[in-house]
């Protein structure tokens, strides 16, 4: 009997702790999401009334696809470029330590951070890419002004980030596979490109699943680059989905709608996860 229970015993308080972290915020969340906030006055009650006007409208629905754009190139992007250094450094070599060490320096720095150096780089005036434009063709650049650059200007910042992520991850799947398989293959005389795609991507495909949900996921909710570099614009060109949740609730102080797109947003995102684990799993089996 002790031996049954003591273990739940001890993982108890842990287990309530990360349970009222999770659950409380939740469903206070879904509470607010259905009330309205009069200016002065007691929050009033109103159902699902701010989901009906979520659904009518375009900014949000607007807001949902500059986000999926940047989470889709941001992720695909980072995968690949993830995979190619992860084959590239998986073998011993002088100096590894050194040059994997580098690579992981922007994943350790704060988002914030990463969003000053950035803007600074993409400064009109003194930034180095504007130096750099304007030494090779004369004439200068504004990225961040620019409803066409903005965009991919803040994919390049996450993929600056959070590519060496994406390789740790898939670095430790690689050198985790068995060995026999590939030296079977290479005594067959298999290619290094038969080796990589019928025998690497399948047994690779769980970390590849793992890698591409935690990155994808991370890139729904990002804010913290997109509010210090943008901050959505100019205009609405970058103003991803969490910026207008945090707009409208906090600036605007229209909190339960706020509310209700968060719910709207996590909803999303729920989905987005269990559509590609189920995938995968498909691909697995």
């Amino acid at each position: 009997m002790r031996a049954k229970w003591l273990p739940r015993v001890l993982i108890a308080p842990t287990a309530l702790f990360a349970l009222a972290m999770t659950v409380l915020p939740l469903g206070y969340s879904l509470l607010t999401s259905l009330q309205t906030y009069p200016l002065g006055r007691a929050p009033v009650f109103v159902g699902v009334q701010n989901y009906r006007n979520l659904l009518q409208d375009s900014s949000f629905y607007s807001s949902l696809g500059i986000t999926l754009t940047f989470a889709i190139a941001a992720t695909a992007i980072e995968f690949i470029l993830g995979l190619t250094l992860a084959l590239l450094l998986k073998e011993e070599f002088p100096f590894q330590g050194v040059i994997r060490s580098s690579l992981i320096i922007p994943m350790v720095i704060a988002p914030v951070v990463v969003g000053i150096i950035w803007r600074l780089l993409y400064n009109a005036d003194v930034g180095l890419l504007s130096y750099t434009v304007r030494a090779l063709t004369g004439k200068s650049i504004s990225v961040l002004s620019s409803t066409t650059l903005a965009l991919p200007a803040l994919i390049l910042v996450d993929i600056w980030e959070w590519t060496p992520f994406m390789f740790l991850i898939l670095l430790a799947g690689i050198q985790s596979l068995p060995l026999e398989p590939f030296e079977a293959a290479r005594v067959d005389g298999a290619s290094a490109w038969n080796i990589f795609v019928h025998l690497t991507l399948p047994m690779l495909r769980p970390v590849i699943a793992v890698a591409i949900l935690i990155r994808a996921l991370d890139a729904f909710t990002v804010f913290d680059q997109v509010f210090v570099l943008t901050q959505g614009g100019p205009g609405t060109a970058t103003e991803v989905a969490t910026l207008m949740i945090y707009k409208t609730a906090f600036r605007f102080s229209q909190y339960g709608y706020g509310a209700a797109m968060a719910m709207a947003l996590l909803i999303l995102v729920a989905g987005f996860s269990a559509a590609v684990t189920r995938a995968f799993k498909g691909a697995a089996s």
